[in-house]
């Protein structure tokens, strides 16, 4: 019984070390694990944060991809590299956008001079300024370009402006209604510039009291009024007053928040849990929140105390769960 402890304690701390984030120490980049230990060594003059199993980095002005082990997936040949969702990569050429798999394999060959995230099938894309459309995962034109500002797709609608007004359309480019509506309860605004949550069928959810309001987190809203930010839920009652300067979304149940320039974090029931005493906070990720404290960054527990102590130069994005069975299969397709 002993033994199987034992070895259930050691396979935990394996999972455990295997969240990592991208760092910085004495000039250079690594991956570091949530032990403060280095997994990928700090050797690079330019990492990205560690996602979706990859990371970017730099070669004399010029970015790639590689895995947290340091094999390179795609050479350092683009000018400018953005993770988009759906497992695809937005490449840069110095003319156009393009996209490639996290495995570095071309899926789109640049050729917008803009390209969005890919959202539920669809991303929007432009080839001429002010004139969007969406393309499909092989860059055929699903909705031809027409308009001068879209959004991605939620719910099989996405927001889009023209010349003269805005509204929805559904994925076959058909128009849907106002651009008040954002899911099944929506924001909307009154004529005297005060918004609020309106139901389905119309009747008001949060009051328009606010000048604005987040998108639904739960049960609760961040509002804004008279300058500062405050937390709210959806029977209008006041969580946190407003006198937030600043927040962050909810994740592991804690947002960060700044309050009288610096930053914390509170709950869902609008307690400051983390008193407000860092320059910079991130959202929580796996347990592990990434913060900057006297100049330096470190992470934290939910609890507040620090599990990597505040000595890194930069630590950039969020913890994420290395999947060494997902990073062997891309290393299959290389070869």
């Amino acid at each position: 019984m002993r033994r199987l402890l034992i070895l259930f304690l050691f396979i935990s701390s394996l999972a455990e070390a295997q969240v990592l984030v991208s760092a910085k120490s004495n000039g250079k980049y690594g991956l570091l694990d949530t032990a403060g230990q280095w997994h990928l060594a700090a050797t690079y003059d330019s990492l990205g944060s560690f996602y979706h199993q990859t990371v970017a980095y730099a070669v004399r002005g010029k970015w790639g991809l590689l895995n947290a082990n340091g094999r390179v997936i795609s050479p350092a040949v683009w000018l400018d590299i953005s993770y988009e969702e759906e497992g695809k990569v937005a490449v840069y050429d110095g003319s156009y956008w393009g996209y490639i798999s996290l495995s570095g394999k071309t899926i789109i060959d640049p050729q917008f001079l803009e390209a969005d995230d890919f959202h539920e099938g669809l991303a929007g894309a432009s080839k001429l300024e002010d004139n969007w459309g969406f393309i499909d995962s092989t860059g055929r034109w699903i909705i031809a370009p027409q308009y001068t500002f879209v959004a991605e797709f939620i719910d099989g609608l996405a927001y889009v402006e023209d010349e003269d007004e805005s509204f929805y359309i559904n994925k076959k480019g058909e128009r849907q209604g106002s651009a008040t509506r954002q899911s099944s309860n929506y924001r909307d605004i009154t004529a005297t510039n005060k918004m609020g949550i309106r139901k389905t069928s119309g009747t008001w959810l949060v009051q328009p009291n606010y000048d604005n309001l987040s998108l639904r987190s739960e049960a609760t809203y961040f509002f804004y009024k008279d300058g500062k930010w405050g937390l709210l839920d959806t029977n209008n009652s006041i969580l946190f007053s407003n006198k937030l300067d600043q927040f962050r979304p909810f994740a592991n149940g804690l947002a960060p928040v700044k309050l009288n320039g610096k930053w914390g974090f509170i709950n869902r029931q609008g307690a400051m849990v983390v008193p407000a005493i860092f320059e910079e906070a991130l959202p929580f990720s796996y347990g592990k929140a990434v913060v900057m404290f006297n100049g330096k960054w470190g992470a934290i527990g939910t609890d507040g105390n620090f599990v990597i102590s505040p000595r890194f130069e930069n630590i950039l994005g969020r913890f994420q769960k290395l999947d060494p069975n997902e990073a062997a299969s891309w290393e299959v397709q290389l070869d």
